[in-house]
Formats: structure tokens, sequence, C-alpha cells
């Protein structure tokens, strides 16, 4: 059978809900063996893994995760904050029935990878760190565009009333169309299909209104790290799994800048940066970004 990206179509997967003090959403690529836990960023959900999912379950049983206040994963009385998501992929691990697992954290998710790999260590194989929320480069900082989008949120009494605004003015294909051409080095390395269930996944946002409220905290939370150089280094020198911290060159969001200082601050993990390429390198180079981690996982 060919794989998810070489049929140019989607094909359909395995969605479970699962209850830890509240809904959780799984979706499950299948395979064998240890398990890959795929780790969605910031406004995103297991929908960011369908190109890659079926194919990393190559290397193990690949399965996403929605996190608490994203995608399907009502927080209800539960935090969405980072630290609370890296205390849920602990339950998740548990309640699936495994030891331990690889953690595969993409932008939030690798900050989210991180901390359960610090606070949860028996829980956390290896973790493959994917364009990870780091701290913001001094030499390169996010450009205006994405400092607004992403800071501007943050301010009382903005937030909630801009993001209504936002929404009010653009259909989820607009929205879907603006987040590609800020994460990605090229829009159109992301297959039709794929743009469609991030759509998809958009337009069931919109008639949520705990949305916007769990984006804003995790959004915060991700501040307290990557505004804090000195929190951030201590957290990464508190992790011993083994670690690849994968980066695109042309990231908009977290700079490559900031990656080759994680890679310098910790010379034992393996590095390995994406030319053209940005922020989410497992939609925009599919191939490239299987390949990188499936030889890692391999040794």
């Amino acid at each position: 059978m060919p794989s998810q990206r070489e049929s140019g179509t989607f094909r359909p997967v395995n969605d479970t809900l699962l209850d830890i003090g509240g809904p959780v959403r799984i979706t499950d690529y299948g395979g064998d063996g240890s398990l890959l836990l795929l780790i969605h960023g910031l406004g995103g959900s297991t929908e960011n893994w369908d190109v890659t999912g079926p194919d990393l379950s190559d290397s193990g049983h690949a399965v996403a995760i929605d996190l608490v206040g994203f995608g399907d994963s009502v927080p209800g009385d539960r935090r969405p904050s980072v630290e609370d998501n890296a205390r849920l992929v602990a339950e998740v691990i548990q309640l699936l029935g495994y030891e331990n697992a690889t953690l595969v954290g993409n932008s939030m998710g690798g900050l989210i990878s991180l901390l359960a790999a610090a606070e949860h260590a028996h829980r956390v194989e290896r973790i493959v760190l994917v364009n990870p929320a780091l701290p913001v480069s001094r030499r390169h900082p996010p450009d205006f565009e994405v400092l607004t989008k992403l800071l501007g949120p943050l301010v009382p009494g903005i937030g909630v009333p801009a993001f209504k605004a936002y929404r009010a003015t653009h259909s989820p294909e607009e929205e879907t169309a603006e987040t590609l051409k800020m994460t990605t080095a090229d829009p159109s390395t992301v297959s039709d299909w794929a743009i469609e269930r991030l759509t998809e996944a958009n337009r069931r946002r919109r008639g949520r209104d705990w949305a916007i409220p769990a984006f804003l905290e995790a959004d915060r939370s991700i501040a307290r790290y990557v505004l804090r150089p000195r929190r951030y280094r201590k957290l990464i020198h508190r992790v011993g799994a083994p670690t690849l911290l994968i980066h695109g060159a042309e990231d908009r969001l977290v700079s490559v800048d900031s990656a080759r200082w994680a890679a310098a601050e910790r010379p034992c993990w393996e590095y390995a940066e994406m030319d053209g390429v940005g922020h989410v390198p497992m939609l925009e180079a599919a191939d490239r970004f299987v390949s990188i981690v499936s030889e890692w996982l391999a040794e």
C-alpha cells in the first residue's frame, strides 16, 4: 500500500476519546513496538500529524494527542498550561499501557516534551524536538507580524476581542492559509487534503467558547519560558533522555539561532537542520522529516 503522502489522499484514521479527568482525543496511526506519542503545537491538534503519522508507524506505535484545551480535548476544570499538559502526557502513556514512550513534539509540543522528560523522567524514553518553542533569539527575533500575532493577544483585555474580531472577518479557509503562510517556508508544499483537514479543525474550533481562552492561557505559559533564557537553560539541563533536535532553517516563529543555541548547550543531543523548511517540517517536508526521525530511532 502506498504511503499517505504518495497516495495523495487522506486515509481514515482511528480516533478515540480517553477519560483523564475529562476527554482526551487521540489519533492512532497504528504500528507495533514502543509508543511514539506525537504532540502538536499551539493552536494545533492531531490533524497536524496526519501527513507523517502513518509513516512514523513503521518505527513504532504512532499515536497523536489533542492536548487539553485543543482539538477535541475539552478543558473543563483542567488547565491548558504547558506544565499541566506535560503531566497529561505522562498520564496518557500510562493509560495506553506503556511504561514509557518516545515523545515527538512540535513547537509548544516540544516544550511540553522537555517538561515531561524533566518532571516525569520514568515515562520518557527518548525525545524528538521538532522546531520546539525556544528562548527568543536576540540576534534574529521574530518579525513584526509574528510578534503581533503571538504576543499581542497576551496584552490584558485584548486577546479575546482580537481573536473574535479576526474570526468575524476571516473564513476558516483564510485562517488556514494565513497560518501556513506564517509557519511554512513555502505553503505550496502542503498537500491539498492536509489543508482541508487543518481547515476542518479550524472550523470546529470556532464553535467552542473555551478555545480562545485555552489558547491564551497556553500562550502565556509558553512565554514564561521563552522570555526567560535562564529558566529554559535550567530545564534543558534537567533532561536526561536521548534527544534529537530538528529545526527548519527558515522558521519565522523560532529562529534557527535559538535551535543552534540549544544544540550547543546540549552537545550530546543529535541536531538536524533542514534547509528551506519553516516551523512545521512534518507538514512541509514530510519525506525528509520521516527519514531523519526513522533513522535516528533505528539507531
